[in-house]
């Protein structure tokens, strides 16, 4: 009489991808047997699951369906450099118990996993299934990953007055540094802010825009100014990140620049700034009744008036859209780019420094286009506003 958990999910995993576990007992061969599953999310009993054999004595268990409700991110809209993202991980772990008998009863003592870690991500299958999120983790990893896909053979962007934020797992959840090093076009270090204290948490996002940087450490503006470009770095202990390259955009347009910020598959925040020509239109929506021709005057008499009007508004909404051009980038830049933002459930459209309005993303489906017969590739999306206007009643 023993039961065996085969197999664990990684120890931070995607919330809405599967979180497994696998698990047989010995005694499968009793009457009427099932395992009683207890799952605890955030040190806290959430629910109990009965599960029946399905291969010779295996069963399983999957928790994701219940933690990908639970798990949630916020745009980060205050200049904070350093944001625990407690609210987009949870910690879960099980206990087993066999049940068994005429009629079933619960037999013998529960078998514990240990805890584990579900961030708000969503990877595609073969991400996910080719996914090791220790590259991620600076606590078992030395030189570990921002949490984005954007390729790190391209160049990304940032204008001094745009945001843009960069997500790390720390998994043994203690402080870990920050490091922000300046250098000009020739790629000489001109100024560095080193050991800038981070949230401890598992789950952190840093604020790695111009403007925060130069309020929460020793970098100024006149730093920035000189610079061609700036690196983020964290570190703890031996442990230091890949150092993340962010270009300063400083190109002169005729068009204003609509920068754009998504939810990525990591949970975290990817942007992008559409610099070309983006127009912009409303949709009208009327609402309309029909009265009589004519009305009785105050001498009782029914007349026909020129202005008096037969079909006439009763009210107005509009709903303002936006389309939008990107820069002609390549391959990779714009492969990243349509899946991660056309597949993410949140956008955000930056409307002046540290300011975002959620919008829609109206393009429905994209391409991913090859540089083989595309060259450099302009793309070009549709985003609708939120906010509704409704007109006076008439």
């Amino acid at each position: 009489m023993a039961i065996t958990i085969q197999d664990n999910p990684q120890l931070i995993t995607s919330a809405s991808n599967p979180c497994v576990f696998e698990f047989s007992s010995t005694s499968t061969g009793n009457s009427s047997f099932s395992f009683i599953v207890e799952l605890t999310v955030n040190g806290s009993v959430h629910s109990y699951h009965q599960r029946f054999v399905e291969s010779s004595n295996y069963a399983r268990f999957d928790a994701s369906e219940i933690l990908r409700v639970i798990v949630f991110s916020d745009m980060i809209t205050d200049g904070t450099l350093s944001t625990a993202y407690t609210e987009a991980i949870a910690s879960y772990s099980i206990r087993i118990i066999e049940k068994y008998g005429t009629p079933p009863v619960q037999v013998g003592l529960w078998t514990s996993s240990t805890t584990f870690y579900a961030i708000n991500g969503s990877l595609r299958h073969n991400e996910w299934i080719n996914t090791d999120f220790s590259d991620y983790d600076m606590s078992v990893n030395q030189d570990p990953l921002f949490l984005t896909y954007f390729p790190r053979t391209e160049k990304h962007y940032c204008g001094l007055t745009e945001s843009t934020f960069l997500g790390s797992l720390v998994s043994n959840g203690l402080v870990s540094y920050m490091n922000v090093r300046l250098y000009d076009v020739s790629g000489t270090l001109l100024y560095s802010s080193l050991a800038n204290a981070l949230s401890t948490s598992i789950l952190k996002v840093v604020d790695v825009s111009p403007s925060t940087l130069i309020a929460n450490t020793t970098l100024t503006a006149p730093n920035f100014d000189e610079a061609y470009y700036y690196t983020i770095q964290n570190e703890q202990g031996l442990s230091q990140t890949e150092q993340f390259k962010i270009y300063i955009d400083r190109e002169c347009s005729q068009y204003t620049s609509r920068r754009l910020h998504w939810l990525n598959k990591f949970g975290v925040w990817d942007s992008y700034s559409f610099t070309k020509y983006s127009e912009e239109s409303t949709d009208v929506k009327s609402y309309s009744y029909q009265k009589e021709r004519g009305q009785w005057n105050s001498s009782n008499n029914y007349e026909y008036l020129t202005e008096g009007g037969e079909r006439l508004n009763h009210a107005k909404t509009s709903t303002d859209k936006m389309k939008l051009h990107s820069d002609w980038i390549k391959q990779d830049k714009q492969n990243w780019l349509m899946r991660s933002l056309l597949e993410s459930p949140k956008v955000y459209l930056e409307t002046e420094t540290g300011v975002f309005e959620p919008v829609k993303v109206s393009t429905s489906k994209f391409k991913l286009k090859q540089r083989i017969r595309e060259g450099l590739i302009n793309e070009t999306i549709e985003i609708e506003r939120t906010y509704t206007y409704q007109s006076q009643l008439n």
